[in-house]
């Protein structure tokens, strides 16, 4: 029986590995490109994946522009990852070229964008992974007020000056007749003006030898954009259907911190009487006089009941109502209502004229900004090169 035939009847099993099955020639260049994308700070979305590519090839060059220089990059290549590095980092004290080849564009703002690149000499070589990603790790914070102090979380920058502060101006001439909300888009993309920066330092780094400092602030362009509500200042004697505004002069106390006293009143009657007004102590202010939005800081002091039928309201200065064009002749007698805030704008106007209807001023109140609730980046474009030898699936 030695010669007898054995048949098979099943189906044979191949001879090939299964892992060696999930391997295939890919000689293919890449190109990944996307834009005009705004990227979240919260929960997981605030990760942006843009290549997770198993295989063997070789990254040729990265180009990221956002219009906030706080997005992170984070780029991993087989084995090795690198720290999630910042526009804002790389160019603070130079053009923050690394070794292994990230470096930043100088010369960025939120309407221009800042550039991120990577451009290896000969390409880098990948064997295994390569996985590239954009992250949005900016806090919430409440931003137009007295920043003094800001931290960042995440190995995140501190910015060198609080920027989002208040205590500066943002001004655009040729959009003097623009409404309130084309200001604010104005504000967030500065292509007609320059961006908002006040000259606030960040104390957080003061002392601080294990925090990276950062260039302009992190809430620059969309992260920042303001949101205004309107405020009330209705004078019982009110003749004039617009308000007037009075820039104090800043003060510094024994701490080195500036303040500032706005005065608003009325051209109207010799007597103003009594004045209605929702100003609180902690709302952060906007003024806006033509093209120009200013940003005086956070209210600190609001005046109590002074003698007379005018509770909330105070003597206007003499130094202050020379300026203002009224029928009372003793000028001591006019009535303001006087709002304490810090940090105060250096060099302010002398008066700025607001209209209003029933007491409701449309160019003055109270600002906040996307900042306290989803600081957002905009990613204005990505383009993303590398050359694939092999793909793994799977």
């Amino acid at each position: 029986m030695a010669n007898e035939q054995f048949v098979y009847l099943g189906t044979p099993t191949n001879e090939t590995s299964r892992k060696s099955s999930k391997i295939r020639e890919d000689r293919r260049t890449v190109t990944i490109r996307h834009s005009g994308l705004l990227l979240t700070s919260v929960g997981d979305a605030s990760t942006l994946r843009l290549v997770d590519q198993r295989g063997k090839g070789t990254l040729l060059s990265v180009k990221i522009v956002t219009d906030n220089p706080y997005v992170q990059l984070l780029m991993e290549i087989d084995d090795w990852r690198n720290d999630g590095e910042t526009p804002a980092e790389l160019l603070y004290g130079g053009t923050g070229k690394q070794d292994y080849g990230l470096y930043a564009m100088d010369g960025g703002n939120p309407a221009k964008g800042y550039t991120m690149m990577y451009t290896p000499m000969r390409g880098e070589a990948f064997d295994g992974r390569l996985r590239i990603q954009l992250r949005n790790r900016l806090p919430k914070t409440k931003i137009y007020g007295n920043n003094t102090s800001q931290t960042m979380p995440g190995g995140l920058p501190y910015p060198v000056n609080n920027g989002h502060a208040g205590g500066a101006s943002f001004s655009a001439p040729l959009l003097a007749g623009a409404t309130n909300q084309q200001l604010i888009e104005a504000m967030a993309m500065p292509h007609y003006g320059d961006g908002y920066r006040s000259p606030q330092i960040n104390l957080s780094l003061l002392g601080n030898m294990n925090a990276k400092a950062g260039i302009d602030h992190p809430f620059v362009g969309q992260a920042g954009k303001p949101i205004f509500a309107n405020a009330t200042a209705q004078f019982e004697q009110n003749t004039v259907d617009e308000n007037t505004i009075f820039f104090g002069p800043q003060t510094v106390d024994g701490s080195g911190v500036t303040s500032q006293i706005l005065y608003i009143t009325n051209r109207g009657n010799d007597s103003l009487g009594t004045i209605t007004h929702d100003f609180a102590i902690g709302q952060s202010l906007f003024i806006r006089d033509g093209g120009t939005l200013h940003f005086p800081g956070e209210i600190s002091a609001t005046p109590g009941t002074t003698s007379g039928s005018t509770p909330g309201a105070t003597s206007l200065p003499v130094s202050v109502a020379g300026a203002f064009t009224h029928t009372v002749t003793d000028t001591t007698q006019l009535r303001a209502l006087a709002l304490t805030v810090k940090p105060g704008i250096p060099n302010p106007p002398t008066m700025v004229n607001v209209p209003h209807t029933s007491g409701v001023m449309t160019n003055a109140g109270f600002v906040t900004s996307e900042a306290a609730t989803d600081p957002k980046i905009l990613i204005k474009s990505i383009e993303i090169k590398y050359r694939l030898e092999v793909s793994y699936d799977g």
